[in-house]
C-alpha cells in the first residue's frame, strides 16, 4: 500500500552518487517530497490552476444508540468554486430579485469499502509491469525508479482525465447537486472570459495534439489565441479557462501488488500492478473554451 500523503519520494542518487536519475525540474538538492506532492509538480492541470487533491477516505464514527453498536459513517466532501455576489441597486418601493446562487459543487466519491467497486464518478486505472529477475537487477535502484514512474504516470493520467471531462463538456453537479446537461465548450474570446468575470492572468492553455490555435512568439513563449500555453498529449483540443475551477481527485491510498509469475529457476519473472482511484471535479465549465 502506498500512501501519497505520507510516503516519500525515493532519492534521486545513491549515497556514493554513482548512480544518478532524472531528476524534477527545479528540485533543490536534497530535498525530500512525498509522493503526493511530485504527482503534483508534475501535472500539467496542477500547473495551469486546477486543484490536486490527494484525498484520504474521510469516516466518523457514529453511536446506534445507548447499547447499539457503532458504525463507521462516510462524510460528504466536495470541491466548491464560489463566484461574485451579483448586487444590484434597487429603487425605493420596489422588492429585490431573487439571485442564483453563484455556489457550484462537484461530489467526491471513493469506492464502497464492499467489494462492489467504485461508486459513480470514480474510475480505477490500473497498470502492470513484467520482468525477470535478471533484468532487476541488471538495473541499480530498479524500485526505485518504478516509483518515479508510477509518479509521472498518476500525473498524466490526472490530466488525460480531467482534461477529457472538460473536453467533453461534462458539468458534474453544479447547481445544489442536481445534474447540469452537456454544453460542448465554445470558441474561446476574450470577450466571453471578461464576461465571465475571469482575470487574463487567471487563463491558461493546454494545447492538444491538434496544436489548434497555437504559436510560439517572438519571445520564446507558446501562446494559444494568446493565452500562455504548454503541450499536452491527453487530448486533440487546444482547452483554454481558469483551471482553478476544476480539480482532480487521486484517492491516496495506492494498491502495488508484487507477484511471482514463473517458477522457472532460469527466468523467475515477477509481475508488480498498481491499481489507483482517480475522479474529476468540473462543477463549473462556464469559464473554460476551446481554441479555434
Amino acid at each position: 500500500m502506498l500512501d501519497l500523503n505520507g510516503d516519500m519520494l525515493p532519492d534521486l542518487q545513491t549515497a556514493n552518487g554513482m548512480h544518478l536519475k532524472r531528476p524534477p525540474v527545479g528540485r533543490p538538492a536534497g530535498q525530500s517530497i512525498t509522493l503526493g506532492a511530485d504527482i503534483i509538480k508534475r501535472s500539467l492541470v496542477a500547473q495551469a490552476g486546477a486543484e490536486v487533491i490527494i484525498y484520504e477516505d474521510p469516516t466518523e464514527l457514529m453511536a446506534t444508540g445507548t447499547g447499539g453498536e457503532p458504525l463507521l459513517v462516510e462524510k460528504p466532501t466536495y470541491f466548491v468554486t464560489i463566484e461574485s455576489a451579483p448586487f444590484a441597486t434597487v429603487a425605493n418601493g420596489l422588492e429585490v430579485g431573487v439571485s442564483s446562487l453563484p455556489i457550484s459543487r462537484a461530489k467526491i466519491f471513493v469506492d464502497d469499502g464492499l467489494g462492489q467497486g467504485p461508486k459513480t464518478g470514480t474510475l480505477t486505472y490500473m497498470v502492470r509491469y513484467e520482468f525477470t529477475r535478471a533484468y532487476m537487477k541488471s538495473y541499480p535502484d530498479f524500485t526505485d525508479q518504478i516509483m518515479h514512474s508510477f509518479t509521472q504516470g498518476l500525473a498524466d493520467t490526472a490530466d488525460a482525465l480531467l482534461l477529457g471531462a472538460i473536453a467533453a463538456g461534462t458539468p458534474q453537479p453544479a447547481v445544489n447537486d442536481v445534474a447540469q446537461p452537456n454544453l460542448p465548450l465554445q470558441a474561446f474570446s476574450l470577450g466571453d472570459a471578461a464576461a465571465k468575470n475571469v482575470r487574463f492572468d487567471e487563463l491558461r492553455a493546454l494545447i492538444g495534439t491538434n496544436a489548434a490555435g497555437a504559436a510560439v512568439g517572438q519571445d520564446g513563449v507558446l501562446r494559444a489565441s494568446g493565452v500562455r500555453g504548454e503541450l499536452t498529449p491527453a487530448i486533440a483540443p487546444t482547452i483554454v479557462g481558469a483551471f482553478s475551477r476544476a480539480a482532480i481527485m487521486i484517492r491516496s491510498s495506492v494498491d502495488v501488488y508484487a507477484e511471482r509469475v514463473s517458477v522457472n529457476p532460469l527466468s523467475g519473472s515477477m509481475a508488480v500492478t498498481a491499481v489507483a482511484a482517480l475522479q474529476p471535479l468540473t462543477p463549473d465549465l462556464s469559464r473554460f473554451w476551446t481554441a479555434a
